[in-house]
């Protein structure tokens, strides 16, 4: 896998890049902001201020430059479940790159149960004859009006539909 090798620098960029970044904005760099615009994503490890040695992510070999060129992204509507992100240069992991963590805060909200079926007296079939035979030729109208009907997909959905309009209208419902 290649690496991104972008800088975005210590600018911050509208919603997606913050100010505590490191140096300034290579060409890479530029074009990872203008990907995160167009699709809602924001570059978490640059929203929050690390100690010093916490804050680079790649050492060059000969030299003493450390730069930020490894970034978590997410989208933004989850920026504020992101309580922090940093790089971790004691991690013992054969690569020349620092891993960066990030620190999630999931709320669950709880979701209300949407408005269930009515509940018929199908009981009242059993044992009412007069019912039974109503809902019988309810039915048996219903179904001759679908002789004319090919295709299985609808035939499949309209006798449904069908049914369920008659037991709507016959069927008392349970209290």
């Amino acid at each position: 896998m290649e690496d991104f090798n972008a800088k975005v620098g210590n600018e911050r960029v509208e919603d997606v890049v913050g100010p505590s970044g490191i140096g300034t904005v290579n060409e890479r760099g530029s074009r990872l902001i203008e990907w995160c615009q167009v699709n809602d994503f924001t570059i978490t490890n640059t929203w929050y201020q690390n100690h010093p040695r916490r804050q680079w992510t790649w050492k060059n070999h000969g030299e003493r430059s450390r730069n930020k060129i490894d970034y978590i992204l997410i989208q933004k509507r989850f920026r504020k479940a992101v309580k922090t992100s940093k790089s971790l240069p004691g991690a013992d992991c054969d690569s020349d790159h620092i891993p960066v963590m990030c620190k999630f805060q999931i709320i669950l909200k709880k979701l209300t149960k949407g408005n269930a079926n009515p509940k018929f007296q199908m009981d009242s079939l059993k044992s009412d004859e007069k019912l039974k035979d109503k809902i019988a030729v309810a039915v048996h109208n219903k179904y001759e009006t679908l002789k004319n009907i090919s295709e299985v997909e609808e035939l499949g959905s309209e006798m449904k539909n069908s049914l369920n309009e008659v037991i709507d209208k016959n069927v008392p419902k349970k209290d």
